[in-house]
């Protein structure tokens, strides 16, 4: 269970990537998709960067998946 603010961004990050490749999109498809730059969204897979609730749920909509999916493993 991620515990930590850093814990939690890797956790979220990682499912993030896991569905995106999931579905075989790339980063700059889900980017435009959900209105984000595609630097961005490497960042919010990586978990350097803590971009907000809502685009969270913008790129898991952009990939096809329920916004809970990327909350996977966090309690």
């Amino acid at each position: 269970m991620a515990t930590r603010p850093r814990d939690v961004l890797q956790t979220i990050g990682a499912n993030l990537r896991a569905e995106r490749v999931r579905r075989n999109l790339t980063q700059e498809a889900v980017a435009n998709r959900a209105g984000l730059g595609p630097t961005q969204l490497a960042r919010m897979e990586r978990g350097e960067t803590d971009s907000g609730i809502s685009k969270y749920v913008r790129a898991a909509e952009a990939i096809g998946v329920s916004p809970e999916e990327l909350f996977r493993g966090l309690s």
